[in-house]
Formats: C-alpha cells, structure tokens, sequence
C-alpha cells in the first residue's frame, strides 16, 4: 500500500525577512521510518506576521547645535556622546572677525543715517542752496546786460557810442540768457534728486544699514553657544557629499548655520535599519515594531516606522541589491530605561506586518499542498477516515498558517509526522 507525501513548510530567515516554502514532509516506506497522527483542535486566535531587521538605535526627536555666524572655534566644553544639561556651555566662537565687521557695518549706518537726514532736509540743503544761487545769479546777471543793451542801444541811435560796443553787448546777452536756463534745468533737476525713487532707495539703504548693525550687535552675544534642553550631544548626520573628517576642534572655520552638532532627547529614540528591494514594498509608513537589544536585554521598546527612503543608498558592489534607508521611531522611553538604551548600540527591529486578532490558524505541517490547491485533512467528531478540504492559505508565520475559508472554528485536522524506528 502506497501513501501519499505531504508538504510541510518550512522557514528560514534571508536577508532579515522570513521566508516560507513547501518541502516534502512525509517519509517513503522504505526508509525505515514509522509515522504518527496528529491533530490540532481549530480556534480562532490572534495571529501576527512580522519581519526582522537588524539595526541601530539613533537620535529621534533633537535639537540642532548650529553655528551663530561664521568664525572659528575659540573653546570646545562637549564631546559627542556627554550628556548635557539646559544652560550648559558648548562652545565659544572668536569675535575678531566679528568685531570688524561691526564696524564696518556701523560705518555703513552712520553715512546711511545722513544720507537720510540730508534727503530729508533737501529742499533747504547745502545742494540745493548752490543751485539756487546759481539759478539767481544767472538771472540777475542777464537782467544787468538787459538794462545795459538797452542803454547802449540809446546812445548808438544818438551816435555816442561805436556799434561794436552795441554788438559785444548784444553777443554777452545772447551767453547769459543761455546760462540761465542751464541754471534754472540744474535747479530743476537737484530738487527732483530728493524725490521719488531717490528718497526711497536712501530709506531702504538706511534700513538695510540698521539691520546689519542689529544683526552683528546680536551675534556677539550668540558667540556664546549652550544647551538648551537635556540630552545627548550626538554628531550631525552626514552624507556622501560631507568630508571624510567633519569633526569639530578648537580652531576650526564654521560657516554661518553650520550644523555642529544635535542635542537627541533621551526620551525620542528612533532605530535606523536597511532593507532589500525585495522587502521595501511590504512595510510602511506607520507599521508598528518591537525593538530589542543585547545591550538593553530585558526591555522591548515599541514604536512605529516614521520613514523609509524613496531612494536607494549608494551601491557599492556592482551588481549589488538596492538598499534602502528606514527609521522607526520609538516611543518614549522611561528615565530607567534611558540609562539602559544608548545611541549607537545595535538594535533587533521586528516589523509588524500583519495583524488578525481573530484568526483561524493551524500547524504548518497539517497544510498540504501550496496555494491555489493548498487542503488539510479534516476529522468528523463521528470518526471514520479523515476528508481532505481544499483551504484558501492567508498569512504564514512561524508558528502556523492562516486559513480564510475552507474551515470552522470547532473542526479537527490531523497530519501524520515521521518517527525514528524504535531499536
């Protein structure tokens, strides 16, 4: 009598995800081996399917230390990873470089301040004094030539004078009228230069001054830098294009904003991990995980994915699967337990993928067969021979299989399991 082989599934952890298959389970009748039923009474029973990463644990929530203003480094009281308290002094820029653009910038305001004040006061400013002296000089002078012509012009009618004298007058008017009107365009033109646009632009000159002399006075209580909540000083996060040493020493040259560093609050945590290509399509944003640790044994820490890369990290073997960056953050985490977890300790990540809180599950050994053919054999309370029962296979887990139709709650399967011969 022949029988028939069963497919017991089987799991193996690749790549930190759990992968299933189905393996021949039943032993032939000629290997020596006996076989033994079993059976499962079937429940519903929550069921969770998770996948398992390896990762780090990583400041979540922080506070960004950034450089108030470009200088150097007069005085460093940190290292990364000392924790700090509110007020605690970090680090102290030198104000040389400071001091003289202060007084550059004073310079601008003050010569901005009486450009204003002069177009303020334009209309009886020094400028237009000039032009309209010269405007009535002009004007009187050509009145004086006027009466002289006219004068002159008399007299030649009376032959008491040559015509040359009247000509040479008559030339000089012809001179003056045209300086008048050069005199009176240049009245004309001064006053419309504290007008308009060109009072507008000394007000924005002088605002812009004042901004900039604000500005730098403020800073100079900025070169100062302390903490301003309690945590952890960690290291600024790099990436491909950051130098290779980015670390910060006495005498070394920030840059305005530069990110010194970041004050991680001990109670928001966060684990970073990496997965395939293969696995980036099944978690998501706001899956919840269970986080562990050689370095904090004891505690599990739930949380919940925050992010995960829409772009691979840079490969560098050719041929290489992608990879891509995720981020779970914990939720906060007890004083006590802060003194257990510490940044860059390594961190086991189990993601929740699956969740039924009422399932039917049975053994992985009672399904036979794979999906869409996948049965189980099923025994009546009356007895007799088992019925096999085509079955629809959900979620698979380590510790059984989800069934979605093909069974109820009540009903018995069984499965035969291969035993050493007795000796």
């Amino acid at each position: 009598m022949s029988r028939k082989r069963i497919a017991w599934p089987l799991t193996a952890v690749v790549g930190g995800a759990i992968l299933w298959w189905l393996v021949p389970g039943e032993a032939k009748p000629d290997d020596g081996m006996a076989t033994a039923e079993q059976s499962y009474l079937v429940v519903r029973r929550p069921f969770v399917a998770s996948i398992g990463f390896v990762g780090t644990i990583t400041p979540g929530d922080g506070i960004g230390i950034t450089a108030p203003f470009a200088g150097t480094v007069k005085s460093l009281n940190f290292s990364y990873g000392d924790r700090v308290l509110p007020g605690q002094l970090l680090l102290e820029l030198d104000v040389a470089e400071l001091e003289k653009s202060r007084n550059e910038a004073e310079s601008a305001y003050l010569k901005a301040t009486q450009t204003s004040a002069d177009m303020s006061n334009w209309a009886s400013g020094p400028e237009m004094s000039r032009a309209r002296r010269s405007a009535a000089t002009a004007i009187a002078d050509l009145n004086d030539t006027e009466r002289k012509v006219a004068e002159t012009k008399a007299l030649l009618d009376r032959g008491l004078v040559a015509r040359s004298e009247y000509d040479g007058l008559l030339q000089q008017r012809r001179a003056q009228r045209m300086s008048t009107v050069s005199a009176q365009e240049e009245l004309q033109s001064t006053l419309e230069r504290g007008q308009g646009a060109n009072r507008r632009i000394t007000t924005l000159e002088l605002a812009n001054a004042r901004a900039r002399l604000n500005e730098l006075n403020g800073q100079f209580s900025a070169a100062i830098v302390r903490a301003s909540e309690p945590g952890i000083v960690v290291s600024p996060p790099t990436n491909k294009f950051a130098a290779a040493d980015s670390g910060i020493h006495v005498g070394s040259s920030l840059t305005k904003g530069q990110l010194v560093g970041v004050i991680a609050r001990a109670g928001g945590l966060a684990a970073t991990f990496s997965l395939d290509e293969a696995d980036v399509t099944r978690l998501k944003v706001g899956q919840p995980i269970i986080v562990t640790g050689a370095g904090f044994p004891g505690l599990s820490l739930p949380g919940r994915i925050s992010n995960i890369a829409g772009e691979a990290s840079a490969s560098v073997t050719p041929g290489a699967k992608a990879s891509f960056a995720a981020i779970a953050r914990l939720d906060p985490i007890t004083p006590e337990q802060a003194q257990q977890v510490r940044i860059g300790m390594s961190a086991n990540i189990a993601v929740t993928t699956y969740n039924n809180p009422s399932a039917l599950v049975v053994p992985p050994q009672a399904v036979r067969g794979a999906a869409p053919t996948a049965s189980v054999l099923v025994r009546d309370k009356a007895g007799g021979s088992p019925r096999s029962v085509t079955v629809q296979v959900g979620q698979v887990g380590p510790d059984g299989v989800e069934i979605l139709s093909g069974l109820k709650p009540g009903e018995t399967v069984v499965w035969t399991m291969p035993t050493p011969p007795t000796q």
